[in-house]
């Protein structure tokens, strides 16, 4: 039950992820850029635990 948690919040990462780098690469301004930028950098080292935790759940 736990690894299907695990890979369910691993999904929704992955759209996340995609959904915000989409944003970042559609922005105009070199200031909204960065914005951006920082928020899919945000988004991309929360998935770092994530991963881990969906690692350790498989063994």
């Amino acid at each position: 039950m736990l690894i299907n948690a695990l890979i369910v919040l691993f999904v929704l990462y992955i759209v996340a992820t995609a959904w915000q780098g989409r944003r970042a690469l559609a922005a105009q301004e070199p200031t909204a850029k960065l914005d951006e930028a920082k928020r899919l950098l945000f988004i991309s080292a929360l998935g770092v635990p994530l991963v881990g935790a969906l690692i350790v759940a498989a063994l």
